[in-house]
């Protein structure tokens, strides 16, 4: 299988996508930790915070395979105008 420089765009901007998603799940899910830590459930509010972690280790992986990818489209773009990479 060969991979284009577009392709490999396309993959960056995917995973670009897949960690502003985590990014906003876990602000959402922080704020309902607080919320929750301020009725004093604090057992509801632990369980917020832990699903928060989770999106934010999602964020971090989605964020470097969206660096390994772009880096693979600029790789690949030399590759095809013939310049050395």
């Amino acid at each position: 299988m060969t991979t284009t420089a577009a392709a490999a765009a396309r993959h960056a901007a995917v995973w670009a996508g897949r960690a502003e998603t985590a990014h906003e799940t876990a602000v959402t899910r922080r704020a309902k930790g607080r919320e929750l830590e301020s009725q004093r459930l604090s057992a509801g509010a632990r369980d917020w915070y832990e699903r928060a972690e989770g999106a934010e280790k999602q964020r971090g992986t989605a964020v470097t395979m969206a660096n390994m990818w772009a880096n693979v489209a600029g790789v690949l773009h030399l590759a095809e105008e013939g310049e050395p990479s």
